[in-house]
């Protein structure tokens, strides 16, 4: 799979979804998703959450 960045096509399309919900997500919430989802590592809620707590993923 091809690493996703912030002006990607595929991560414009969430943003665009988010938006049309009245969600928003700031810049750094933004780089700790894309880190995420390009580390590889199934994503779980468990995981989101210890990533959000946290500030990185282990």
């Amino acid at each position: 799979m091809k690493e996703i960045q912030l002006n990607s096509p595929e991560f414009n399309r969430v943003l665009k979804n988010m938006q049309l919900e009245n969600l928003h997500l700031s810049h750094s919430l933004q780089q700790k998703a894309l880190e995420i989802v390009n580390s590889g590592i199934p994503v779980t809620p468990a995981l989101i959450k210890e990533a959000l707590a946290n500030g990185e993923i282990q």
